[in-house]
């Protein structure tokens, strides 16, 4: 059983699917975590297991020379090397870094988001919470996401926060993963209100806040994590409340004729809805759009921390 485990770990994906898929709402995801916990206190953690659970820390690192980490991962044959020494499959391609994390450009260009505040006095501002995949990998997609909501009159703050501890919640490292979760509420506890929400990118990140978080965090902060929860939206779910409450209007957006196809999340769906998305993407006068009648992409977990596709 040991020998089997190490070798091959279980094939759940860890993207809640299930959840939303079965009838009974039955979370494996949460099973296999638990599972993993409890196996690996017995057994001992594989590398891998541990390379993946530390994917921000290793990241970190590598974002100061970008450029040696891209050099290998990018290159099959040298990514085949790599991968043969730490247990992950030769073909398997890994996430490249981008030339700068998205906490660096965020602080080089402050000054548009003071300009803002200077220029209109009822500047409304959100907090931005920035994943470990946003910063280090995705950072066009968080650039994008602070200059859209700019352009909407938000000012845009990333207040003191830690990694989201999805990364650890895949491959069932939950001590790691207790003590992100205890950090991040007990930061932005005080912070995060109804008036000043904090909004994510990534949905496997920011749900964690929702999901796994009032399960494991300590005791005493068992209630300041619940009350966070409420106050934690992903950006189209933001948009979609603030749609409702007139303070996002079609005027804002084109007027140009697109299709859009709608590929939900996993985790979304389990945790949220697709309708925030499909409201949000709907706004401008003549978009259409069309929600993907599809299963689950298989994009999640430990696969998705290699992919990025999470």
């Amino acid at each position: 059983m040991k020998k089997k485990l190490l070798g091959q770990e279980p094939l759940c994906l860890a993207c809640k699917g299930c959840k939303s898929d079965c009838p009974s709402n039955v979370d494996v995801a949460k099973l296999k975590m638990e599972f993993l916990h409890q196996y690996y206190k017995e057994n001992g953690v594989p590398i891998r297991s541990r390379l993946v659970g530390n994917f921000a820390k290793l990241s970190g690192l590598f974002s100061y020379i970008p450029w040696a980490y891209n050099l290998v991962f990018d290159t099959p044959a040298l990514r085949r090397i790599a991968n043969n020494i730490v247990g992950f499959h030769p073909d398997r391609t890994m996430p490249l870094l981008a030339k700068k994390t998205f906490m660096k450009s965020y602080r080089q260009s402050l000054v548009g988001n003071q300009q803002l505040k200077a220029e209109s006095q009822k500047a409304k501002t959100v907090y931005l919470f920035v994943d470990e995949f946003t910063n280090y990998n995705d950072v066009e997609i968080g650039i994008k996401a602070v200059k859209l909501l700019n352009r909407l009159g938000y000012e845009v703050i990333v207040p003191e926060h830690v990694e989201s501890g999805r990364p650890q919640l895949s491959k069932g490292l939950l001590n790691d993963a207790k003590k992100l979760a205890n950090q991040n509420v007990s930061l932005l506890k005080k912070v995060v209100s109804e008036e000043i929400p904090l909004v994510g990118i990534e949905p496997s990140a920011i749900l964690t806040f929702r999901d796994e978080y009032p399960d494991l965090v300590d005791e005493h902060l068992l209630e300041d994590a619940k009350n966070l929860a409420k106050n934690v939206f992903m950006m189209e779910e933001f948009i979609a409340k603030e749609i409702d409450a007139k303070r996002i209007l079609k005027s804002a957006f084109t007027t140009e004729k697109r299709l859009v196809k709608l590929h939900g999340h996993c985790q979304q769906k389990s945790l949220s809805s697709l309708v925030p998305a499909k409201k949000s993407l709907s706004l401008p006068a003549n978009y259409e759009v069309q929600i993907i009648p599809s299963g689950c992409c298989g994009m999640a977990g430990s696969f998705v921390v290699s992919k990025l596709t999470m």
